[in-house]
């Protein structure tokens, strides 16, 4: 019978550009793969026999992750020693690089960053989600491996939005800021050539980030030019360390605010969404 593989026993790694066989990683509260071929009917005139399924193109792997924000620290395992994962997805995967991604110790090659958001509210954890795509991922009948990192010392190294510092949210609504949400969006092209199994070479095509705000009010409202809007959200711990470098979850002076919205109902207070949109390419 095959074993069964507890959640406790599935780490979650990538490689660190800045070290050479060190790892961030990334203490995940969930993972997602999805691996799929790709095949289609194949039928001919007046056929004899019934439609064969053949290859349509490469093997798809997606996966996602969730895990709280947190500086890093020491573990029990000298191959990873840093569990700034979050910063290793911002200075490694926002643009044309890739990197290898160990889930529960089997590794998904040329993995692309397709897209990541990070939520913000007071007194939770702030949480960073990450989509990707890999073009060299595991084949065979191997199944995942439990492996465990006895990771220790996490409690007060966790940012909160209660220990974020804001700068901007002035600009255009009250200073009372309820809920932050921050993403950046990747567009890629995948190209193939003869001869070779997986992408031969990936173009990033478009990047984009795009800022949303909850407060209790908005000042004024924008006409259908919108407005220049810059704002930065730095997330810190409970010790006062930022988690990831300052101005990471940001937009320049060439964000632009697109929408707003205003919602109330008896007996809840006013409530004010305002988005920002900033493309990158």
């Amino acid at each position: 019978m095959m074993s069964v593989i507890r959640y406790e026993n599935i780490p979650v790694s990538m490689p660190r550009n800045d070290f050479a066989g060190k790892k961030y990683i990334a203490p995940a509260n969930s993972v997602s793969i999805s691996h799929s071929a790709k095949t289609n009917a194949y039928r001919t005139l007046a056929p004899n026999t019934l439609p064969d399924m053949r290859v349509g193109g490469g093997t798809d792997t997606k996966i996602t992750i969730a895990f709280p924000l947190c500086n890093k620290f020491a573990n029990n395992v000298s191959s990873g020693d840093s569990y700034n994962f979050g910063s290793g997805v911002f200075a490694n995967l926002t643009g044309t690089g890739s990197a290898d991604i160990t889930i529960g110790g089997r590794t998904f090659s040329g993995c692309y960053l397709d897209s990541l958001s990070v939520d913000i509210v007071p007194f939770q954890a702030a949480t960073m989600s990450t989509s990707f795509t890999c073009t060299n991922p595991p084949t065979g009948l191997t199944m995942l491996s439990g492996l465990s990192t006895g990771e220790t010392g996490m409690t007060n190294k966790f940012a909160y939005g209660h220990f974020a510092t804001l700068s901007g949210a002035d600009n255009y609504s009250s200073d009372i800021h309820s809920s932050i949400s921050f993403s950046l969006d990747l567009k890629r092209t995948y190209s193939y050539a003869i001869s070779k199994r997986n992408a031969y070479n990936v173009f990033l095509d478009e990047a984009s980030k795009q800022l949303q705000i909850k407060a209790t009010n908005i000042k004024t409202f924008i006409n259908e030019s919108g407005a220049l809007s810059s704002f930065s959200v730095d997330l810190k711990n409970e010790s006062g360390e930022l988690v990831l470098p300052s101005g990471t979850l940001s937009t320049s002076t060439r964000g632009r605010l697109s929408a707003q919205n205003l919602t109330s109902s008896p007996p809840n207070i006013l409530i004010a969404d305002v988005t920002i949109d900033e493309p990158l390419l």
